[in-house]
C-alpha cells in the first residue's frame, strides 16, 4: 500500500517540476547547457520533499529540520507554479486555436511573477494565527456553563517546521483567552522524529478551571502513539480514548481517530458510553465524518479538526467535496451543531492561501 501511495505522489510532483520546465524554457531563451541546469536544479528540488520526509522520520537534528523546512516551502511554490503554468498553457493553446499570433511571453512572465507573490503571501499568512469566536447554544444547557469560554485548537504539527517557541506562543495567545476549558483536536504532533516530552512542555502552563482535554489525530499513528500518549499525560492533559466524562451536566465525549473513522465501530464505541440523551453532550472528534451517527447517538455538539480548509486556494474544493461541504466553519445536522475549525500549524507546505490559522473560542 505505501509503495502504491509513494509512486502516485511520485508521479504527481514529476508531472507538476516537468510542466514547470516547460513554461520556463519556453519563456526564456535559455541556452542548452542552462536548460540542463534547470532541469538538473528542477529534478532536485522535485525529489527533495520525499527525501526530506523519510530523513525527518529518522533523525531529528539542524540539517534534517532546514532541509524539510526548505522543500515544504518549495512544494508550496511550486504548486502555484503549476497552476499558473497551467493557466499559460491554456491561454496559448486558445491563441492558436483561433490562429491569433501574438507573442504571450510577457502573459507567462506575469504569471510566474503572480504564482510567487502568492506563494509569498501564504508564508508570511500562516504566521498569523486568527482569535475565532463562535457563539452556542445547546439545549438544557446547566446554568453553571452559561457564560462559559471553551477553546479549541487542533492540527498544530509540531515537528520538524513548529517547534516549542510555536508551542509557546499558542500557549501565550490560549492564556490571554483565560478558558475555562480547552479542548485538543488532534494531530498534535506531525508524526516526525522530535522530543515528544519538551516541545509540548509549554502546555504544563495551561490551567482551565475544567481541564484540558485531547483527542488523537491521524498523525498520531505515524509512529508508535504510546510516546505522543504518554508525553502529553505527564503534562497534566487529559486524554479522551473512546470514552466519556461528564463535567458540571455536561457530558464530554472524545473518540480516537484511528477507531472512529469506520463507521461500525463508530457506532460500538457510541453505543458503549450510555450517552444521555436528555444532557448536552460534546463530542470531539479529529475528522468531521460519520455526522449521521453521531446525530443518531444523541450528540448535540461535534467538533472537528483535520482538513485545514486545505489550507491553499483551490484544494479547498476537493476537501468540501470530501466531507460534504462540511470542511470548514458552523452547521446544523438535523438537531446537532458542527464545528470543523482550519486548525493552527500545516502539514506540507507551511502557507495559507484562503484558510486561517486559527484558535477557536466556543462561547455558551
Amino acid at each position: 500500500m505505501i509503495i502504491i501511495f509513494l509512486s502516485i505522489i511520485s508521479f504527481v510532483l514529476a508531472l507538476v517540476h516537468f510542466v514547470i520546465y516547460k513554461v520556463f524554457v519556453s519563456i526564456f531563451s535559455f541556452s542548452s547547457a542552462e536548460r540542463i541546469t534547470i532541469g538538473i536544479i528542477l529534478t532536485a528540488l522535485c525529489l527533495s520533499f520525499l527525501i526530506a520526509s523519510i530523513l525527518t522520520f529518522y533523525f531529528n537534528n539542524s540539517f534534517t529540520r532546514i532541509f524539510y523546512k526548505t522543500s515544504a516551502i518549495w512544494l508550496g511554490f511550486a504548486f502555484y507554479l503549476f497552476l499558473f503554468s497551467c493557466i499559460y498553457i491554456l491561454t496559448l493553446e486558445i491563441f492558436r486555436l483561433f490562429s491569433i499570433d501574438i507573442s504571450l511571453r510577457w502573459f507567462g512572465i506575469l504569471c510566474l511573477a503572480i504564482a510567487i507573490i502568492i506563494g509569498i503571501y501564504g508564508l508570511i499568512h500562516t504566521r498569523y494565527i486568527n482569535i475565532k469566536n463562535i457563539n452556542i447554544a445547546l439545549p438544557n444547557l446547566p446554568v453553571s456553563w452559561q457564560g462559559k469560554k471553551a477553546v479549541w485548537i487542533s492540527d498544530l504539527h509540531l515537528g520538524a517546521v513548529y517547534d516549542k517557541n510555536f508551542t509557546q506562543n499558542i500557549v501565550n495567545k490560549i492564556n490571554e483567552i483565560n478558558p475555562d476549558i480547552v479542548f485538543i483536536g488532534g494531530d498534535l504532533y506531525d508524526g516526525t522524529k522530535i522530543d515528544e516530552i519538551d516541545i509540548i512542555k509549554p502546555f504544563a502552563q495551561l490551567h482551565p478551571a475544567l481541564g484540558t482535554y485531547f483527542i488523537t489525530g491521524n498523525h498520531e499513528e505515524f509512529r508508535n502513539n504510546k510516546i505522543y500518549l504518554d508525553a502529553i499525560k505527564n503534562t497534566g492533559i487529559h486524554i479522551l480514548n473512546n470514552e466519556m466524562t461528564t463535567i458540571d451536566g455536561v457530558q464530554l465525549v472524545g473518540v480516537d481517530d484511528k477507531d472512529s473513522t469506520n463507521i461500525a465501530e463508530f457506532n460500538i464505541i457510541l453505543s458503549s458510553l450510555n450517552i444521555d440523551k436528555s444532557k448536552p453532550t460534546i463530542l470531539l472528534k479529529h475528522q468531521p465524518s460519520q455526522l449521521a451517527q453521531a446525530v443518531q447517538a444523541g450528540i448535540s455538539f461535534q467538533i472537528s479538526g483535520h482538513t485545514h480548509r486545505a489550507q491553499m486556494f483551490p484544494l479547498n474544493i476537493f476537501t468540501s467535496l470530501i466531507y460534504k461541504g462540511y470542511d470548514y466553519g458552523f452547521h446544523k445536522v438535523d438537531k446537532m451543531n458542527v464545528f470543523t475549525s482550519s486548525g493552527i500549524g500545516t502539514w506540507g507546505p507551511p502557507m495559507r492561501v484562503g484558510s486561517d490559522s486559527e484558535i477557536v473560542v466556543f462561547n455558551f
